[in-house]
């Protein structure tokens, strides 16, 4: 290997290896130009799954340009002069390939999944559209419009996104992770091509970016192809991101909104800290169990003892990413049977979680639910992409994708002390937001 590389082999753990087929050979490299590469080889199909992973996302917009960052994926699809136009999709199309991108709070990232024998192509195409993007006027008329219509039919016209969508800067009172991902109506109306130009300059650098490559390659063959391909982009400064951390008990919190709904919605979320931000890591990965333990299938809490015996619920489902940049959110939304108001709908919630923490989880429930949730994690991930997602989601978060065949040790390690612990100390009512969605009131006389 010459100087270019910071070159490590990662043997991962004989315990991960007993328990999946996840651990495989996997290098890390970073070239001279800060491009961090990831690439694990795995040999059981002739395919390749090319991801590179952009710090950047909506949290770090400001101003009257929120969903720049999901504006700008759109356009990377747009050409470059190497490849004008559509050139880029129907390269795909015409050697078996599959692209596609999303755009989040902390990253934007793009794929390609190839035959192994396309994977040079894939790596060719990601570094010309690195630099070479053309962004003409003539491509960001009709895709600003895309994208408005998007907007349209996912948020404004669905009551309850556009209500979470308000919910979010309740349960986020400083964290720009309040923002939406594809922004406003009327930011789109107010993003420029030349905002779509900075955003690009700015952000799209190769020491701003991850390239995870996972599948059928050959680990020292594919980083000299990746430094020929991107080992001459220059690097750039990147500004600070924005902050997103937290307040530390903000206090209680709650709206309610008239939409067009036919029944009435609960939203209810607790700041919390994920994995990156968690003083001690412990309670990231409680959280995460103590989500199961509340919604996990028709044998989790809620759902056995408030959908199926009480049959307060029709519905119900608890959330928390332990992953996240920043601070997260622990939060649960709840349909009411009808005839059964919200405010007892959120009672009958919050008794249950008080349930664990006036009484200790029996260690036979941790097990069983702990062993389903390691369960799906591991087949989660047997496949390429899944593998490709997992490394990407964990770098781009700020943790490192050897923690990837670790977590199931991590989750294993929670027992009923922590659940009662985690429960009490963070599941708060100074810690809380709550949102009643309802039908709007009928005005007329």
């Amino acid at each position: 290997m010459s100087g270019l590389f910071v070159f490590a082999l990662h043997a991962a753990p004989s315990h991960a290896e007993t328990r999946s087929e996840l651990s495989r050979t996997t290098f890390e490299t970073t070239l001279k130009n800060g491009l961090k590469v990831i690439i694990r080889e795995d040999h059981r199909s002739p395919m390749v799954m090319t991801q590179i992973w952009y710090r950047v996302g909506s949290s770090d917009e400001s101003g009257n340009i929120l969903g720049v960052s999901h504006v700008l994926e759109h356009m990377m699809f747009k050409g470059t002069k190497k490849v004008p136009d559509d050139e880029f999709t129907r390269l795909s199309r015409m050697y078996g390939g599959s692209i596609n991108a999303s755009t989040f709070t902390n990253y934007t990232n793009y794929y390609q999944l190839y035959p192994k024998n396309y994977f040079p192509m894939a790596l060719e195409l990601e570094a010309d559209r690195m630099t070479g993007l053309q962004l003409r006027q003539q491509d960001f008329d009709p895709e600003i419009r895309v994208v408005m219509e998007e907007r349209r039919q996912r948020t404004d016209d669905s009551a309850r996104t556009l209500a979470f969508e308000r919910f979010k800067w309740l349960a986020y009172p400083t964290s720009h992770y309040r923002q939406p991902v594809i922004g406003h109506m009327k930011t789109l109306q107010n993003i420029q091509l030349q905002d779509i130009k900075d955003w690009y300059k700015t952000w799209y650098s190769p020491n701003n970016a991850i390239l995870v490559i996972v599948g059928d390659v050959d680990s020292e063959q594919a980083v000299k192809q990746v430094q020929s391909y991107f080992g001459n982009i220059p690097e750039r400064k990147i500004p600070a991101r924005n902050d997103v951390l937290e307040f530390d008990r903000a206090g209680f919190r709650h709206m309610e909104l008239h939409y067009p709904v036919q029944v009435g919605n609960l939203f209810m979320a607790w700041n919390v800290p994920s994995l990156p931000t968690a003083k001690n890591p412990q309670d990231a990965y409680t959280l995460t169990i103590l989500k199961s333990i509340l919604d996990s299938g028709i044998s989790s809490r809620l759902q056995q003892r408030l959908v199926r015996e009480r049959k307060l619920l029709t519905a119900v489902s608890v959330s928390y990413d332990p992953y996240n940049r920043g601070d997260s959110l622990f939060s649960i939304s709840a349909l009411p049977v009808n005839g059964v108001s919200l405010e007892d709908a959120e009672k009958a919630i919050l008794n249950e979680i008080n349930n664990l923490k006036k009484e200790q989880i029996q260690p036979h429930e941790v097990e069983r639910i702990t062993a389903k949730f390691v369960s799906n994690l591991v087949y989660g991930q047997d496949d390429i992409v899944g593998q490709a997602r997992m490394i990407g989601n964990l770098e781009v978060n700020g943790l490192s994708y050897r923690l990837m065949d670790e977590l199931p040790k991590h989750f294993e390690n929670v027992t009923p002390e922590d659940i009662q612990r985690v429960a009490s100390f963070y599941l708060t009512r100074d810690n809380l937001s709550t949102m009643y969605l309802l039908p709007e009131q009928n005005t007329s006389k």
